[in-house]
């Protein structure tokens, strides 16, 4: 019994030497860190101080004032019946009179890929939902796109508005 006492103490002793010596490698690595390896606090300010200046340089966009409701373009808000052509149909209307809102009023609205259109605000009230589709059809055709950062032509993603205004 002794003697199993004796082998756990060594053991005990051996990680507690060992631990110790680990923290004081660290320690004096890192004070002999060359000072462009350590964080400063300006420097990290140094982007938020940019702020002020990044925001007004931001232009709003403006869109105008016609609002075109996806229910009078043959959307259900049930959350079942498939509402696409309305989106579609909305978004292309709003389009082809200059532009405007398309509001998707309260409700549950089931739906495949929207594609946006240049002056083409989407507009949801509150406690509107966009229920998108399990259905990968209602994701065709491909669209370039990019995925994990490489650019690449895929399945479109659920709002959609490349190289519009």
């Amino acid at each position: 019994m002794k003697r199993e006492t004796v082998i756990i103490r060594k053991q005990i002793d051996v990680k507690i030497i060992f631990v110790l010596l680990t923290l004081l490698i660290y320690s004096s690595i890192s004070c002999t860190l060359p000072r462009r390896f350590k964080t400063k606090l300006s420097d990290a300010e140094l982007g938020w101080n940019q702020v002020p200046e990044i925001l007004k340089q931001i232009i709003p966009p403006t869109f105008q004032d016609k609002d075109y409701n996806i229910l009078e373009y043959g959307a259900i808000p049930d959350g079942k019946t498939d509402c696409s052509d309305a989106f579609k149909k909305a978004i292309q209307a709003c389009r082809s009179n200059g532009g405007g809102r398309v509001v998707v009023p309260v409700g549950t609205y089931l739906t495949g890929a929207i594609h946006l259109k240049s002056n083409v605000n989407l507009h949801l009230k509150k406690d509107a939902i966009i229920l998108f589709s399990t259905d990968k059809k209602k994701y065709l055709p491909v669209v370039f796109t990019r995925f994990e950062g490489t650019e690449c032509y895929n399945y479109s993603p659920f709002i959609y508005a490349y190289e519009q205004e």
